[in-house]
C-alpha cells in the first residue's frame, strides 16, 4: 500500500494554506508576515521530512538552520501588529544573532560538538516567553489589528508563545535522545510532536485573517497611585488635563468624521488621524475610563445605533453595519453591555427627547466633570 510520510502530508496542508493566503489573505504588514511565516513553516516541514526520509548530510545541515529561523519570523509576524512608533526598532538586527550562532555551531560541530538541538530549544523557549510577555502588553502593541480583534490577537499570541515553549521541550527531548540512544527515538519524536506544533502555529496565523470579533476581556487600566502632597496633586491635575486634550481630539474625529463607522478601524489608524501616539491614546482612555480603546469606540457605535433605532425604520442588521459592526453577535453583546437590553427592546421604548445632545462616551464624561465641579 502506498503511504505518504506524515511530514509531507503536513507540508501539503501548509501549501494549501499558503496559496489561500496569497489569493485571499489580508494585505499590508499583517498579511505579508502571515505569508512569510506559513512559507517558513512549509520549508521547515519539508526539510524535516527530507531529513528523516533520506539521511543526507545536506538535510542534516539545513534542518536545524531552518528551525532556527522560525522563532524570529513568528516574532516578526506579531511585532508587525504594533504601532508605528513601537514597531520601528533599531534593534531588529539582534534577531539575526541566534540564527548566526546556530549556523556557526552547525559548521563547527565536528570540531567542537556544540549541542545544536539544545541551542534551538533555548531559542524556541526564549521567543515563546517573549510572545507571552507581548500578549500581556497594552493595546498599542497591537495597534494595526482591528480594535474589535485585539483580544483575539492577544489570545493567539499567548497560544503561539506556549506552542514555541512546547516545541522547545520537544527539541530538548531530541537532544537527550541523541545523547543517550544515539537518536533511536528522534524520528518518532519529530513526527508526532514538532510537526503538530507547526500546524497549530500556521492555523493560528491564518486565524488573523478572519477573526470572530469579540469583546475584549483584557484591559490595560493603569492604576493611579495615591497622591498626598501638593506637588503630586499638581502633577495629577496636569496629567488629567493632558488626557482631556487627547480625549477631545478623539471625540472630534469620532463625532465630526464618524471614524467609528469604519469596521476595520485600528488604534494605529486612529493615532495617525489625530496625530497622537497610540501609547498616549491608550493610556489616556485607560486612566479616564478604566476601559480600553475598543470598548470606547464600540460605545460611539452603540450611541449612533440608539439614535437610528428611534429615528429610522431601518432593520437592525442594516443599522449594525452602518455603525461599524461586522457580526450580529458582537453587536448584540456590546449593545447589551452598554444599554442593558437588546436592540429590539430598545426600539420599542419611547425615545429620549435629549438623545444626541451628549453623543458619545467622551462628551458624557466631560459633561459629568463639569457638573461635579459645579
Amino acid at each position: 500500500m502506498f503511504e505518504i510520510p506524515l511530514p509531507f502530508v503536513v507540508a501539503l496542508l501548509l501549501a494549501i494554506l499558503l496559496v489561500r493566503l496569497i489569493l485571499r489573505g489580508p494585505g499590508g504588514p499583517i498579511g505579508r508576515s502571515m505569508r512569510i511565516f506559513v512559507a517558513a513553516s512549509l520549508a521547515l516541514v519539508m526539510m524535516v521530512g527530507l531529513r528523516w526520509q533520506f539521511d543526507v548530510l545536506a538535510f542534516r545541515f539545513l534542518r536545524p538552520l531552518f528551525a532556527a529561523m522560525l522563532p524570529p519570523i513568528a516574532w516578526a509576524c506579531f511585532a508587525a501588529l504594533g504601532a508605528q512608533e513601537t514597531s520601528r526598532s533599531r534593534w531588529k538586527w539582534l534577531h539575526v544573532v541566534p540564527v548566526v550562532v546556530i549556523f556557526v555551531s552547525i559548521l563547527t560541530w565536528r570540531k567542537f560538538h556544540i549541542p545544536v538541538d539544545f541551542l534551538i530549544a533555548l531559542q524556541f523557549a526564549g521567543y515563546g516567553i517573549a510572545l507571552l510577555v507581548l500578549a500581556s502588553r497594552g493595546e498599542e502593541r497591537f495597534a494595526q489589528a482591528r480594535l474589535g480583534d485585539v483580544g483575539s490577537v492577544r489570545g493567539i499570541v499567548a497560544v503561539v508563545g506556549g506552542a514555541l515553549i512546547f516545541s522547545a521541550l520537544v527539541d530538548g527531548l531530541i537532544a537527550i535522545d541523541f545523547s543517550i540512544t544515539k537518536g533511536t527515538n528522534a524520528a518518532a519524536i519529530v513526527s508526532y510532536a514538532q510537526l503538530v506544533v507547526l500546524v497549530v502555529l500556521a492555523m493560528l496565523m491564518v486565524r488573523l485573517e478572519r477573526f470572530s470579533p469579540a469583546s475584549v476581556s483584557l484591559t490595560d487600566a493603569v492604576a493611579e497611585p495615591a497622591q498626598s502632597d501638593r506637588q503630586d496633586d499638581h502633577q495629577a491635575n496636569k496629567d488629567m488635563a493632558d488626557d482631556d486634550v487627547i480625549l477631545a481630539a478623539i471625540d472630534d474625529v469620532m463625532r465630526d468624521q464618524h471614524l467609528y463607522r469604519d469596521p476595520d478601524l485600528t488604534l494605529d489608524r486612529l493615532a495617525r488621524r489625530v496625530v497622537i501616539p497610540a501609547r498616549q491614546i491608550s493610556g489616556a482612555i485607560n486612566r479616564r475610563f478604566g476601559r480600553n480603546v475598543s470598548q470606547i469606540v464600540n460605545e460611539y457605535r452603540i450611541a449612533e445605533a440608539q439614535l437610528l433605532l428611534h429615528s429610522t425604520e431601518k432593520p437592525v442588521t442594516e443599522i449594525m453595519f452602518d455603525c461599524g459592526f461586522q457580526t450580529k453577535s458582537n453587536f448584540n453583546r456590546e449593545f447589551a453591555r452598554i444599554t442593558g437590553m437588546v436592540p429590539r427592546a430598545f426600539r420599542a421604548m419611547d425615545p429620549d427627547p435629549d438623545a444626541g445632545k451628549d453623543f458619545g462616551p467622551i462628551r458624557k464624561l466631560f459633561l459629568a466633570d463639569g457638573e461635579s465641579r459645579e
